[in-house]
């Protein structure tokens, strides 16, 4: 029989844009996340409702890898429409 999975439910203190605009600021230099070194915005889409967002980073990286691996190019998307 296979099992279902329901992923908890997660109350925020704040209304959540505000939690995503925290998350956006503060995701270049985490410090939970040691290896991102510095994240530049390469270009960022916002839709005329506001329902999606897309932030285009080029992010440097310290890890033991060849020079051209240390660069690389993370796409984010938020989508807030209601399927």
């Amino acid at each position: 029989m296979v099992q279902k999975y329901q992923s908890p439910v997660r109350v925020y203190k704040h209304p959540f844009e505000l939690i995503m605009a925290a998350y956006e600021r503060r995701f270049p230099t985490c410090p939970l996340i040691p290896m991102f070194v510095a994240s530049d915005t390469v270009n960022e889409y916002k839709s005329e409702d506001e329902a999606i967002h897309v932030i285009e980073r080029r992010c440097k990286l310290d890890i033991d890898a060849p020079r051209l691996l240390k660069k690389e190019w993370i796409m984010s998307t938020l989508s807030r429409r209601i399927l």
